[in-house]
């Protein structure tokens, strides 16, 4: 896809390439309707000045958007105080943004047009279609930067910070075996996700080089909600052969999961072990205390801030940097050993 030059815009306003320049560098020097129809051609054709691009590392405004798909989640309290941190050790700000569906490529180029902000730190990479992020990178040839949280290598095509998600599964997979479960369900991450079907392959493998067989019918969906946690709880009330240990997608479905289950006097862990992922703040001082695999939001926050920075500064020059960060089980009480 060819970059729209300022020809581009001025045929499309129908005015010279000179008064495309004044009323995008010196507005005051045309009238309101010249602006308009000047402002509706760089919307249409997502132009963005070439020199505006050069002149990032000379006109900063020291300041990072983070698009997150809900800044409500809890899970993204820790990775957004990582990134303060990280921004202000290097006086920077951040702007924490939460886009409309389907509306956050125009909200990253509104503000990356209008030189708003420096750079970009996406918290959202399965809600980012891979069209959004390859027409980002078409328009803005890699400057200023743009860095996700992604859930698998390479599937988001800019810089972006990870886990393994499919060790992820394997590690809680193994402690329930570890702590003599050999009756092993699970509760499905989203839809279409590359974590969905990572940590569920993490876990089949844990359970197949174990010898544990592998039950399909208490494999069943979930999501990352309490909601989806408790309609996860609502498949598992209906099966008439049980798993005596069910590992759920994250700790906000485990527990959505476990105060169901409590609605219908099953016990957590008396009648069913259960285990999350993520170690969210409320994981430890959730009743029963949840066992889970900790990802290191903080850190992977504090990562982004500095990827992106690195980029801006130019001290980075790999074409795709990628960090993967390590994951680590903290067992809990909701999950009881078989003896």
């Amino acid at each position: 896809m060819k970059r729209p030059s300022i020809g581009d815009v001025a045929r499309q306003a129908g005015v010279s390439t000179a008064t495309v320049s004044r009323a995008i560098n010196a507005p005051e020097t045309v009238t309101e309707k010249t602006r308009r129809k000047v402002q509706e051609a760089v919307d249409a054709l997502h132009y963005v000045q070439s020199e505006t691009a050069r002149n990032f590392k000379k006109q900063r405004a020291n300041t990072v958007l983070v698009v997150a798909a809900d800044i409500g989640n809890i899970y993204y309290s820790e990775i957004f105080r990582g990134i303060q941190r990280r921004a202000e050790a290097s006086a920077y700000s951040i702007i924490i943004a939460n886009p409309s569906p389907g509306g956050t490529q125009d909200l990253i180029l509104s503000n990356l047009r209008n030189a708003r902000v420096d750079g970009v730190i996406i918290l959202s990479g399965h809600e980012i279609l891979d069209h959004d992020l390859s027409l980002l990178q078409q328009l803005y040839a890699g400057t200023p930067p743009i860095v996700a949280m992604s859930e698998e290598r390479g599937y988001m095509r800019v810089p972006h910070i990870l886990i393994d998600n499919e060790r992820a599964g394997y590690i809680a997979g193994r402690h329930l075996i570890e702590m003599g479960h050999t009756r092993i369900g699970h509760a499905y991450g989203p839809h279409r996700t590359p974590v969905r079907r990572a940590r569920a392959n993490g876990l089949r493998r844990a359970l197949t080089e174990a010898g544990v067989p592998i039950n399909d019918t208490w494999f069943f969906e979930g999501g990352f909600s309490a909601i989806g946690g408790r309609a996860a709880a609502q498949s598992f009330l209906s099966l008439k052969d049980r798993p005596t240990a069910v590992f759920c997608a994250n700790d906000e479905a485990a527990m959505g999961f476990v105060s169901q289950l409590h609605r219908y006097g099953v016990s957590v862990p008396g009648d069913l072990s259960v285990m999350g992922f993520d170690d969210i703040v409320l994981a430890d001082t959730y009743v029963p205390g949840l066992s889970t695999v900790h990802q290191p939001k903080e850190e992977m926050g504090r990562h982004a801030m500095s990827l992106v920075l690195d980029i801006i500064e130019a001290r980075t020059r790999s074409d795709l940097p990628i960090i993967e960060l390590p994951v680590h089980l903290v067992p809990r009480e909701s999950v009881a050993r078989i003896t």
